[in-house]
């Protein structure tokens, strides 16, 4: 009865130390050899969103009621709905008439940018960030205006925690609501 106990304590140390080897030992070895295969990343490529930044946001009409807590079979969800599509609309025709103005923008941020990283030199980031707000100063004044009479009509229209829940909604969307 000794010999066998004493086999199986021998066996199921030798398995256990071939696990272990061949989880530590062999993995190690391995992760090592990958590490020196693996090619250098590249940088990214510049991406300037133009129309985050300045605020330019459709709202999709389900999404929205569905955010903000508004059943659309109410005389609320109606006249939302009317609210939401009417400034839609101006803002596609806004984005619609100034879009040569927002893709210039955006190439010459990106442009600047890339350049920027070949060169290490940054010393004409502000004569762009100057230029770029004085081109979107129009469109951005534009949305501040029609977003305040959203926020206005909204105010007015919904309840307390609707207001509260559209706020939010905004604010993941990354747009400021402005206040009167």
């Amino acid at each position: 009865m000794k010999k066998i106990l004493f086999f199986f304590i021998l066996v199921s140390a030798f398995s256990a130390e071939a696990q272990y080897m061949n989880g530590r030992g062999n993995g190690q070895r391995q992760q090592r050899q990958r590490q020196m295969t693996q090619t250098p990343q590249k940088a990214a490529e510049p991406n300037f969103k133009v129309e985050e930044y300045i605020g330019l946001v459709f709202y999709d009409l389900k999404k929205t009621l569905k955010k903000t807590g508004v059943k659309k079979s109410t005389r609320e969800g109606k006249e939302f709905s009317k609210l939401l599509i009417s400034y839609n609309k101006s803002i596609r025709d806004m984005a619609r008439i100034n879009s040569f103005l927002i893709k210039s923008t955006k190439i010459m941020i990106e442009n600047f940018q890339k350049k920027s990283m070949k060169s290490g030199d940054f010393s004409g980031q502000p004569k762009v960030l100057k230029k770029m707000n004085e081109n979107l100063k129009p469109i951005s004044s534009f949305l501040k205006d029609e977003d305040l009479k959203l926020s206005i009509k909204l105010k007015a229209l919904l309840s307390i925690k609707q207001y509260k829940n559209w706020v939010k909604y905004n604010k993941k969307l990354k747009k400021i609501i402005p206040e009167q």
